[in-house]
């Protein structure tokens, strides 16, 4: 397959230090469904030796795991990485990059609750940009031809570091963009969700007739549509050429809740879209990688990560179709030791073989959020200005 990347991305942006050259080398690599098991083992070894080496905690914390990087001889010793819940995060805050390095800091949920404060040099932000510009173009989401948005995300203030809004902002990039709307428009003390603007931009988008691009927090739409039809207005019919990629889940809205293959449903119902214009992403901040479906709706795993399921009791690796504790590795974060990391997302991981789609890398599925807990993600805070 190929990949077309309109250089989205700085392509001069160097790693941060001269022993990370197989990181460089791993996010050239031409296709991202194209595993190098002994490249990805030698940059997360790499990745593993420049926190170890910087950061105190971090050495510490490998020390009385008994580990070394030596440990990890191929592919299969991975799961050996010693991992950090994302929860850490909320409570902690560590970083490799020197102050004068970090270029953005972001954070994982809204005004109040526990954040997840995470910090970026430019060589991450080069690296998560791109794995997130060549899902785009395997998707066929860059485009010239002029676009509408309308993102059920947070609108930009000073401020406000919430890592579902760069990416939503970032998704901006790929088409010509020629109207913009947020479902969350900030008040000058916080954000308020404009229901009655969404439907107001949605009809006006309807008649301008150009391809319209509607990305966010699912549950956002949902009620959007839901309100549309209680005032009696009839179903859309959008340009085909329309995209809806949903992300950050329901989480605050699970009695409301519609499962992926419900939701796309919902959207040909009430916006004239075929399944082929709805796609989902999955991401955390605390990870970088993005992940957004293939044609058949499934999260495959690119070369730039490795993913593993572990048992909810005894957190060992489980196999294919079990379900468990989604585990991503990674070397994508040069400025905070998360190479491997362990989400509070329960999933089970797949064959590639068995999806279908012509991609080869295993893929997964997430079956929801881990019981309840006092922290709040991105799509909660979103909630709670629904209740308001």
């Amino acid at each position: 397959m190929e990949y077309c990347i309109r250089n989205l991305n700085d392509p001069d942006v160097p790693v941060p230090g001269e022993n990370l050259t197989a990181l460089q080398e791993l996010w050239a690599s031409p296709d991202p469904y194209c595993y190098n098991d002994d490249l990805f083992v030698k940059a997360v070894k790499q990745c593993l030796s420049w926190h170890i080496a910087k950061n105190d905690f971090y050495r510490d914390w490998m020390s009385r795991n008994n580990f070394t990087v030596e440990d990890v001889k191929d592919i299969n010793d991975i799961a050996k990485i010693p991992f950090l819940h994302a929860n850490f995060y909320k409570t902690h805050v560590t970083k490799t990059t020197e102050d004068k390095d970090i270029a953005i800091t972001l954070t994982s949920s809204g005004t109040t609750g526990q954040k997840s404060q995470m910090f970026f040099d430019r060589w991450t932000i080069f690296a998560s940009d791109k794995s997130a510009d060549m899902e785009a173009s395997r998707l066929g989401m860059i485009t010239d031809e002029p676009t509408n948005f309308l993102l059920y995300s947070y609108e930009p203030a000073e401020g406000v570091n919430v890592g579902t809004l760069r990416t939503r902002q970032m998704m901006r990039r790929y088409a010509k963009e020629q109207g913009l709307e947020y479902a969350l428009k900030y008040t000058g003390k916080g954000h308020e969700f404009d229901l009655f603007g969404c439907i107001d931009a949605l009809l006006r988008f309807e008649k301008e007739g150009l391809p319209v691009r509607l990305l966010g927090f699912p549950a956002f739409l949902y009620f959007t549509l839901e309100k549309m039809k209680d005032m009696g207005y009839p179903p859309l019919k959008l340009n085909p050429r329309s995209l809806v990629m949903m992300g950050g889940g329901w989480k605050g809205f699970v009695d409301k809740q519609l499962s992926p293959a419900e939701f796309r449903a919902y959207i040909k119902e009430r916006l004239g879209l075929d399944e082929t214009c709805c796609h989902e992403s999955y991401g955390a901040v605390e990870h970088g990688v993005a992940y957004m479906d293939c044609n058949n709706h499934h999260f495959h795993v690119p070369t730039y990560s490795r993913v593993l399921i572990r048992d909810v009791k005894t957190l060992e690796v489980l196999p294919y179709g079990e379900p468990g504790f989604l585990n991503v590795i990674s070397p994508i974060n040069t400025g905070v030791p998360v190479v491997s990391l362990l989400l509070g997302d329960l999933a089970i991981l797949h064959e590639g073989k068995t999806c279908g789609c012509g991609l080869e890398t295993p893929w997964f599925e997430i079956l929801g959020r881990a019981g309840t807990t006092k922290n709040r993600s991105c799509a909660i805070a979103a909630a709670e200005l629904l209740r308001k």
